[in-house]
């Protein structure tokens, strides 16, 4: 999977707002679409970038290295 500046700037939003539906705001997409891409993300790295909480995310360790 080759990673795009969307894809790196949708990170570096979700780590900065704590939340998936703020960050795909800040960067214009629907909530839904940010998802996949995360996932799609983490899929190819092999890794989890962030903790998915009910009331927002959180970065993990490999997710800070990252970031």
């Amino acid at each position: 999977m080759r990673y795009d500046l969307p894809d790196l700037r949708l990170v570096a939003a979700i780590a900065d707002s704590g939340s998936l539906t703020r960050a795909a705001e800040r960067v214009h997409l629907a909530a839904s679409s940010a998802s996949h891409r995360l996932t799609q993300l983490e899929a190819a790295l092999g890794v989890a970038l962030f903790e998915r909480h009910a009331r927002g995310v959180r970065l993990t360790e490999a997710g800070r290295h990252f970031v």
